[in-house]
């Protein structure tokens, strides 16, 4: 099956310099936005399961799976950066992923431009450029493998555009690049053997694909350690996860996606449906008029399905909204484009259709742009929280135990960040933990999260109070109700009003001594809370003292002189001294 002789024709169009300036000043302006809006973000998730796990110089620190995928080429580029720019700045993270999806963004309008011509290349380029419910392959440096993934696919196809000898070896080397990249490469793969299969008909041309798939199988058989969910179950939902997983990849690409970042609203899913239908209805029909369907067109269709199948037997268990989750969502569309580039017929619009399409475009990347800004939004939220836990680490290095582990930071449990090897990697590669000034600035959420990591570090809780324990200065009072308070010595008593006697209404708040306090309840129970930089307290307190309990909550001193707050709401009588 060889091409036609129309498909030969559509890729000798070379687009204009002025097509080509276009696309520049376009690339121009998105890798500005795009710095721009990832600006605040740090390292997050799976970024620390690499910074934390692929520091070592033997072989499976490189060749070992991460979540399936073969990762050379990402690790490989990731410990580059650690060596180099280290952790302190994400700005050089920033650019690569930035880079990675402008190079995608270039290739499919190099692609495009061969078969429908510059100007409507730019519009099909521009689509991608801006898509906004695709974020995460967008803003998140980690994202950068399947992007090398995709980029090296659309390169592939392009080098065997060219039929010949360094076109096939250049297609073989970029195989094998995608699939050391991500397991995006085998569906890249799966394509290319069927391009060879239907378009050269030639058994001496199988090492371009046979030869990259040997590597890999290699791999898999030296390395391939990933356990999946029982394949039955995810059959079973395979059909419904490619549907929606199209529905999703559709109604990116006309502005229509609905939810784009983790806990918002559901997806809008009705527009997605329609315009599936309204695809396959289209894709049947160009089928139909085409006499030889080319081997290309098998070979995308090729491509998608295997994606999208693939994906569904490992992911479709994880529940409903997985298929438009935004990753996934960027892979759909770039091979929903290709195809529909390479479908098109022989095209000779007027310049006015031409505007009329431009300005429809314009208005999905509008669209689309919000859903960009939520995404970074989010990765921005995600990264404050993430510096924030990694400095209630650092002030608390001196007197934390080795083995804490923080289960605040974003991506716990998958991300197992223990004190002792976040404090090497620290010590080599720098941090971009909060300094306790930058902490107190943030948001009330994070800083009660710090709280708590706080606590739990320092191991503060209500403790049995030994006879004659020795006191020291006094603890400050910030405020009372529900009843008054006297002053003793290096002790503050409270005792409620009559009223309020027996009813739980008291509220006694402190500024806790530097060595904690000894606390003793009276005629009643007395619920303890503390903290540091929230402006609340934790919804769960520390504990509570029995009607004739006492108790001593002693402190450790840390890097930060910023003082504890301390809260006591007793049902009777309740006195509270600073410890020596």
């Amino acid at each position: 099956m060889r091409a036609g002789v129309a498909e030969v024709e559509a890729r000798r169009i070379q687009p204009s310099a002025a097509v080509w300036g276009g696309l520049v000043v376009l690339l121009l302006l998105a890798a500005v936005f795009l710095f721009h809006e990832t600006r605040g973000t740090a390292l997050w998730f799976d970024d620390w399961m690499w910074v934390l796990g692929r520091r070592q110089t033997d072989a499976a620190s490189f060749l070992d799976p991460h979540n399936g995928h073969f990762s050379l080429i990402p690790i490989a580029i990731y410990r580059v950066l650690f060596a180099t720019v280290g952790l302190d700045s994400y700005a050089p993270y920033r650019v690569l992923v930035i880079a990675a999806h402008l190079v995608c963004v270039t290739l499919l309008f190099v692609y495009a431009s061969r078969r429908v011509g510059g100007p409507l290349a730019l519009l099909v380029a521009a689509l991608l450029l801006f898509l906004g419910p695709a974020w995460s392959n967008i803003l998140w440096p980690f994202q950068t493998a399947w992007l090398t993934s995709l980029a090296s696919g659309i390169g592939a196809l392009l080098l065997l555009d060219r039929r010949d000898r360094m076109g096939d070896i250049g297609a073989s080397v970029l195989l094998m690049a995608s699939l050391a990249s991500s397991s995006i490469g085998l569906p890249v793969a799966i394509g290319l053997v069927v391009e060879i299969a239907l378009g050269r008909r030639r058994w001496r041309d199988a090492w371009i694909v046979l030869a990259p798939l040997a590597v890999y199988a290699l791999w898999w058989v030296l390395y391939q350690t990933s356990q999946t969910a029982p394949f039955t179950e995810d059959l079973m939902h395979a059909p419904g996860f490619i549907v929606n997983a199209v529905a999703g990849a559709l109604s990116a690409l006309t502005g229509l996606a609905g939810r784009t970042v983790p806990g918002g609203t559901p997806p809008a899913r009705e527009w997605g449906y329609a315009l599936a239908l309204g695809g396959l209805a289209l894709l049947t029909f160009r089928l139909a008029r085409m006499r030889p369907v080319p081997a290309r067109v098998v070979t995308l269709i090729a491509m998608a399905l295997s994606f999208w199948t693939l994906t569904a037997l490992n992911r479709a268990y994880l529940g409903a909204d997985t298929p438009y989750s935004s990753h996934y969502r960027y892979v759909g569309c770039v091979f929903i484009l290709l195809l529909v580039v390479e479908l098109a017929p022989p095209l000779h619009l007027s310049t006015r259709t031409y505007l009329l399409g431009a300005g429809v475009v314009a208005a999905i990347v509008l669209s689309n742009l919000g859903a960009m800004r939520d995404g970074a939004g989010y990765l921005r939220g995600q990264a404050a929280l993430t510096r924030a836990e990694l400095g209630a680490i650092d002030l608390v290095r001196p007197i934390v135990k080795p083995d804490f582990v923080s289960t605040a930071l974003p991506g716990y449990p998958f991300v197992v960040m223990r004190a002792e090897s976040y404090f090497d990697v620290e010590d080599a590669d720098g941090t971009p933990a909060a300094s306790p000034a930058e902490i107190a600035s943030e948001g009330e959420l994070v800083r009660l999260s710090v709280d708590q990591t706080l606590i739990r570090a320092h191991g503060i809780a209500l403790r049995p109070a030994a006879p004659g324990v020795a006191l020291g200065a006094r603890p400050a009072v910030e405020s009372v109700t529900g009843g008054t308070v006297e002053e003793r010595g290096p002790c503050v008593a409270f005792r409620p009003a009559q009223f309020t006697s027996g009813a739980a209404g008291g509220e006694l708040q402190l500024t806790v001594p530097p060595a904690g306090v000894l606390l003793k309840a009276a005629g009643g129970t007395a619920t303890v809370s503390m903290r540091r930089f929230a402006d609340a307290y934790p919804k769960d307190p520390l504990g509570t003292l029995g009607p004739t309990g006492s108790a001593r909550v002693p402190l450790r001193a840390d890097l930060s002189d910023l003082p504890w707050h301390l809260r006591v709401t007793p049902e009777d009588r309740a006195t509270v001294c600073g410890l020596g």
